[in-house]
């Protein structure tokens, strides 16, 4: 299927959305990348001192909460480098930040699968931009014939406009604004739509009033959005499915060249099986955690494993949210 070309203004990046800031931790163990902002934060506040300029480098003067080298190539993939080049060409100029998981499904995701994971946030040109979303709209309509999740139907919209109410309420408006501007015929013709409607034989400057304010807004009460839809599905198959998909659809679409190293399809299932491990078996927690890995249908066996001191995760208040954090 040949995608047609689209019309559509982006707003490029001004600036680098990498900067590569460190972290380091008091042994010099490096804990984390972030921007230049969030690691003064640490230096004013007295948490941590500068021990580079270029690039900056600070190490904390406490102990973390955790250490990334738990989480493997989850965790590991937050400290390496990042370029500011599109991923699919390598070109370094006029990129725009893409979701390859879209917004539209992801904003339904819990909270534990959208803080701080910037994994799925990739830069790319913008023809490239433009590319991927035409890729993207034709796995959209993959998904709403699935899983009868419609795009761009009356199901699909949750407010649709009364056509014949609003013939009424241009026609007395248009009656009140500009009564000695319209032709004789005309006026005419626009009292006889504002008559018919109020079956009436004289109008008043009230019954004109109240046309011209009329609600022409029906509100779809069977109204649900294509991408809480498709969500509600993958909530009973497994998150980590859906986002598995879109990369995927990605790199299948795409090719992308220039990749950030540990990115990969399986990202977070190792870090999920690790967080639900340090829950009990009856902790309500649990439950988030099977709904992203295998959903609520699904069966999983993870045994209740406590963390051991210095076996914690990385600490999520070193990670900014501009540059890892999807909202």
């Amino acid at each position: 299927m040949k995608l047609k070309s689209i019309s559509r203004a982006y707003s490029t990046r001004r600036g680098p959305l990498y900067h590569n800031c460190q972290l380091r931790a008091p042994d010099d163990q490096p804990l984390c990348t972030c921007d230049p902002k969030k690691a003064q934060w640490y230096i004013e506040r007295g948490l941590g001192v500068k021990i580079s300029e270029n690039p900056l480098v600070v190490r904390l003067n406490f102990e973390p909460a955790g250490r990334p080298q738990v989480e493997k190539d989850d965790g590991k993939f937050y400290l390496l480098e990042r370029h500011n080049i599109c991923v699919v060409c390598g070109k370094g100029e006029s990129y725009i930040r893409k979701n390859v998981v879209p917004h539209e499904y992801r904003k339904h995701f819990p909270d534990i699968l959208k803080d701080h994971q910037s994994h799925d946030v990739v830069l790319l040109c913008l023809e490239c931009h433009r590319l991927s979303n035409l890729h993207d709209n034709a796995l959209r309509h993959i998904l709403a014939k699935e899983f009868n999740a419609p795009i761009g139907t009356e199901r699909d919209v949750k407010v649709v406009i009364d056509s014949a109410r609003k013939i009424v309420r241009n026609a007395a408006g248009a009656l009140l604004r500009s009564y000695d501007g319209i032709p004789k015929n005309r006026i005419e013709e626009l009292e006889s739509i504002v008559k018919n409607y109020f079956n009436i034989d004289t109008i008043t400057t009230k019954y004109l009033e109240d046309a011209a304010n009329m609600d022409v807004k029906i509100w779809n009460e069977n109204y649900q959005a294509h991408g809480l839809k498709v969500y509600e599905v993958y909530e009973k198959l497994g998150l980590v499915k859906l986002e598995q998909r879109w990369r995927q659809h990605f790199l299948d679409t795409m090719n992308p060249q220039f990749m950030p190293d540990c990115w990969s399809l399986t990202h977070n299932i190792y870090r999920m099986h690790l967080k639900m491990s340090q829950y009990p078996l009856d902790h309500s927690e649990r439950v988030k955690y099977k709904i992203i890995l295998v959903g609520s249908e699904g069966t999983i066996n993870i045994p209740y494993t406590p963390q051991l001191s210095g076996e914690t995760t990385p600490v999520t208040s070193c990670l900014n949210s501009k540059d890892n954090k999807l909202t």
